[in-house]
């Protein structure tokens, strides 16, 4: 009697364990890549580049063209290219993000560029005031910009400065609705204005 009930409750243990490892397969299964925004990409890569260099400031960063087929129509991004760099300097630091998560990174310097000064480089973060799918909102609304239908990326993202005018730009790419002609609308991350629209690259 005893061996039955120890048989039965291990058969029971069992298919409970069967059950809940089917379940943690699927949960994972149907587990969405991360995707991240603008903002959120370049605070995530800026500890690993202080890393390299106490002195780390962000020169730029943009989406990454992706052919896994999961498009970003909402501002976000599976893949990060950020570059940061020392001002004055030619040293230059690359970290790329993929799914949420640092998968490269090094430095990136050329020796045979000149250096690069201040006012390339985004010093102070807190004056971006939008991120990504904000502007690309915007960027629809005014200028009817359209994704892409063969890059299978939808809507490509950036972050730079206009060295002259001492504006940090983030620049929303897409296509016409006949995707003949790249659309590209630069917005002052501060204001959230339009700054610049161009077509054609």
């Amino acid at each position: 009697m005893k061996n039955s009930l120890f048989v039965s409750l291990f058969i029971v243990l069992l298919l409970l364990t069967g059950c809940m490892h089917q379940g943690t397969q699927t949960g994972s299964t149907k587990k969405s890549p991360a995707k991240l925004t603008l903002m959120q990409a370049i605070k995530l890569a800026y500890p690993d580049a202080v890393k390299w260099d106490k002195g780390a400031t962000l020169i730029d960063a943009k989406s990454v063209d992706s052919d896994e087929g999961i498009a970003a129509f909402d501002g976000t991004s599976r893949s990060w290219s950020i570059t940061f760099g020392i001002p004055n300097t030619d040293e230059a630091f690359l970290v790329n993000i993929h799914d949420g998560r640092i998968n490269a990174h090094g430095e990136v310097t050329d020796e045979g560029a000149p250096p690069l000064s201040k006012g390339y480089f985004i010093t102070d973060l807190s004056k971006v005031k939008f991120d990504s799918p904000e502007l690309l909102k915007k960027a629809i609304s005014a200028t009817k910009l359209y994704p892409s239908d063969t890059w299978k990326t939808g809507y490509s993202f950036g972050i730079s400065k206009d060295s002259e005018k001492d504006i940090i730009l983030i620049k929303i790419i897409g296509w016409d609705k006949k995707r003949g002609e790249v659309k590209g609308l630069q917005y002052n991350a501060s204001t959230g204005e339009l700054y610049s629209n161009t077509e054609g690259g």
